[in-house]
C-alpha cells in the first residue's frame, strides 16, 4: 500500500522528492531545521516500515551521533559558556551543540537515503538512468543487490567454519588457525578463510552474470532499447513542477535560516518562523502522500 501511493506517479517524482529533501538535509545545519528533518525522517519509517525495523536503523546511527558530539568540543573549543575543563580541553556548551547538531543531521541524512531506497528500489533505478546511463545504472542496481548478497554470504561461510571448529574440538583436533589465535599470532585464519570463501564466490558469480548478460545480447549494440512500464503523463508532469517550486523554496528558505544562525561566540538565530514552512512542508511530504493513500483505502474499504 504504502508503495503504492508513489506508484501512480513515474518513478521520477518520488527520486526528484527525496533526492530534494536528502539536500536540504544536508545543508540544514540549524537545530530547528535538524530536528525536523531527523523527525520525520523517523515518522516515516515507523510508519511504512514498522518500530522493529525503524529502532534497528537507529541502533547503529545513534552510536554515530554520539561519536561527533564527543568528539566536536575536543577539536572545537570555542563558545562562552564555559562547562567543565579536561585537562588542557576546555568543553563549552557551544561545542556540544554543535557536535549534536552535526550528529543528528548525518543520521537524518542516512535515515532519508534509506527511506527513499525503501520506496525506489533497483527497477526503478535501472530505469531512470538506464537510457542515459546505462552502464551506470546497471552497476548502481547490481551494487544495491549484490552488497546485502555478499553480507548474508559472509554470515553463512562464518557459521560453516564455527561448525567446522566446533566438530575439530570435540574430537580433539584444533586447527592450526585455533592454535595461532591461543599462542598470539598475527595472522587470524578464520577471517582469512572467509575472505578467501567470499572471493572466490564473488569471482565465479561474475563470470556466470558476464556470461548471462553476454546471452541476453548486453552491449550488442551501441543504443538498446528498452520497455518503459512508467509512461510519462500530464500528472507527472504537474508534480514535478509542484515539487521543484517547494525545492527551490525551501533551498532559499534554508540558505536564509542557516545564514542567520550561528553557534559561535553564542548561540543566536535572526530567520523569522514563516520562513520554515517551505523546509517543513518538503520533510512531511512523504508522510503525508503515504498517509493520504491509507486514508483513501480506508474509506474505500
Amino acid at each position: 500500500m504504502d508503495r503504492a501511493a508513489f506508484q501512480i506517479f513515474h518513478p521520477a517524482v518520488p527520486a526528484v522528492l527525496f533526492a530534494g529533501i536528502i539536500v536540504m538535509a544536508m545543508f540544514s545545519l540549524e537545530p530547528h531545521l535538524v530536528l525536523s528533518s531527523l523527525a520525520f525522517a523517523l515518522l516515516f519509517a515507523l510508519v511504512t516500515q514498522g518500530v522493529k525495523a525503524a529502532l534497528d536503523k537507529l541502533r547503529w546511527q545513534m552510536p554515530l551521533l554520539v561519536l561527533v558530539c564527543i568528539i566536536n568540543p575536543l577539536f572545537s573549543a570555542r563558545g562562552t559558556k564555559l562547562l567543565v575543563k579536561l585537562g588542557p580541553f576546555p568543553v563549552y556548551a557551544e561545542s556540544i551543540a554543535f557536535g549534536l547538531v552535526m550528529g543528528a543531521l548525518l543520521v537524518s541524512v542516512l535515515m532519508w537515503i534509506e527511506n527513499m531506497a525503501y520506496l525506489v528500489g533497483r527497477d526503478e533505478v535501472l530505469m531512470l538512468g538506464g537510457g542515459a546511463l546505462p552502464t551506470i545504472a546497471l552497476m548502481l542496481s547490481m551494487t544495491l543487490h549484490l552488497a546485502p548478497q555478499l553480507i548474508s554470504r559472509a554470515a553463512t561461510v562464518r557459521t560453516a567454519l564455527q561448525a567446522t571448529t566446533s566438530r575439530k574440538r570435540a574430537a580433539g583436533r584444533d586447527g592450526a588457525g585455533e592454535r595461532r589465535r591461543r599462542t598470539g599470532g598475527r595472522l587470524d585464519t578464520a577471517r582469512v578463510r572467509v575472505m578467501d570463501a567470499l572471493m572466490s564466490w564473488a569471482l565465479e558469480d561474475s563470470i556466470e552474470r558476464g556470461d548471462a548478460m553476454r546471452a541476453r545480447g548486453w552491449g550488442a549494440a551501441a543504443h538498446r532499447s528498452s520497455y518503459d512500464p512508467h509512461p510519462f503523463r500530464t500528472r507527472d508532469l504537474l508534480a514535478l513542477s509542484l515539487l521543484a517550486g517547494l525545492i527551490v523554496l525551501s533551498a532559499f528558505s534554508v540558505h536564509d535560516i542557516v545564514a542567520g544562525w550561528n553557534f559561535y561566540p553564542a548561540m543566536t538565530g535572526t530567520a523569522p518562523a514563516w520562513s520554515f514552512a517551505a523546509p517543513l512542508a518538503l520533510f512531511a511530504a512523504p508522510l503525508a502522500i503515504i498517509c493520504a493513500e491509507r486514508i483513501r483505502w480506508e474509506g474505500g474499504a
